[in-house]
């Protein structure tokens, strides 16, 4: 007779102490990592955004200028487009599951089951504004306030390039200039009061003051106090040729080609949108469009910025644009022509903030 067997249930190993250990691990790990996304996504957004935009905005604002420059070359009409509002909003979903099996119905191999999902969604939206009508009238018709100017030279620009950009002439003695396709040098007086400035701006002896005039606007005075040490020459230099009296110690800068009163140092400033022709008139052009008609030929006299054109820019060009079928460029190598347009630039700065322009507004909200 045989006997039967009794058969018992196969039960699974339970999980180990160690698994159970790193079990507890990982999931510790996957929702600490969910949980960081979700706190991290602000600062971190915020540090690399703030660097993107401004090296976007600023490259944006290089090639703008330099295409109007070329546009006034070829007597086209100039556009200016102001970016007035940027937003970036950000979204970041994440969740996370974890499921244990209890023994003894797990199988091998599946104790646990661990996942999760992150979602990440950006908008950004930008908000561009035109520059016309009164705005475009007073930022870029309006001349520079001989104030603006010397409060640039006050903080450590070099005067002699504030003047042969911004200024048309100094008590009757004018700057070089391009108007209806001719060119006009600059008089030897007033680049020998560029050097005298320079100089006394280099020892330190380039003084002003600023008063507040009792119905409103400030009063510029130049200081001439410069009797002894470095300065001393070139101030005896700049009294001769602003015919100036030995005993004078202040000149009052004033608006105008000439001055109208004994004391006065007359000013006349040009306009934004002189400065961008200006500087347009030194744009290098190609030979067969000067033929056709379609620009004037190259003016003869100093240049004191270099733009190229070609059929392709260089890869490391300072700042680069197209126009019709050809680009134009400044190249990386040439700093001279950088430091003058790069100050043109603050100057158009300055045209726009005199006319209490709202500043670009950078929102970034995180959710």
């Amino acid at each position: 007779m045989a006997i039967g067997r009794r058969m018992v249930p196969r039960r699974h190993p339970a999980p180990s102490r160690p698994f159970r250990r790193r079990l507890l691990l990982l999931a510790g790990g996957l929702a600490s990592a969910l949980l960081a996304g979700c706190a991290g996504v602000g600062p971190q957004r915020l540090d690399m955004d703030q660097m993107g935009y401004a090296e976007a905005l600023g490259e944006g604002l290089k090639r703008q200028m330099l295409l109007n420059m070329v546009r006034m070359r070829y007597g086209d009409v100039p556009t200016f487009l102001s970016v007035s509002q940027l937003i970036s909003g950000y979204q970041l979903q994440s969740s996370g599951q974890l499921g244990l099996n209890a023994y003894p119905n797990a199988a091998p191999g599946n104790y646990a089951t661990v996942g999760g999902t992150v979602q990440y969604t950006t908008r950004p939206t930008f908000t561009f504004t035109p520059v016309t009508g009164e705005r475009f009238a007073q930022s870029y018709l309006r001349p520079l306030a001989p104030a603006e100017l010397l409060s640039l030279a006050q903080s450590g620009a070099p005067v002699d390039l504030i003047f042969r950009l911004g200024v048309q002439a100094v008590n009757g003695m004018p700057n070089a200039a391009t108007s209806g396709g001719q060119s006009q040098d600059a008089s030897g007086g007033f680049l020998a009061l560029m050097q005298a400035m320079r100089q006394m701006q280099a020892t330190g002896n380039l003084g002003l003051r600023f008063e507040q005039r009792p119905g409103g606007g400030r009063r510029v005075i130049l200081l001439l106090d410069a009797e002894k040490g470095p300065g001393a020459d070139a101030m005896r230099q700049m009294r001769q040729l602003l015919g100036v009296a030995p005993g004078s110690r202040e000149l009052e800068v004033v608006y105008g080609g000439q001055r109208r009163a004994p004391g006065q140092l007359a000013v006349q400033t040009r306009s934004m949108l002189q400065i961008l022709n200006e500087l347009g008139a030194q744009v290098d052009v190609a030979e067969q469009d000067v033929q056709r008609g379609e620009t004037g030929a190259a003016l003869p006299g100093e240049r004191i910025i270099r733009v190229l054109q070609g059929g392709k820019p260089p890869a490391d060009a300072y700042a680069a644009v197209p126009y019709r079928d050809r680009w134009f460029w400044i190249p990386a190598g040439d700093y001279g022509s950088k430091a003058v347009f790069t100050f043109a630039y603050v100057l158009q700065v300055l045209a726009e903030s005199g006319q209490g322009a709202p500043t670009p507004l950078v929102t970034i909200p995180t959710q």
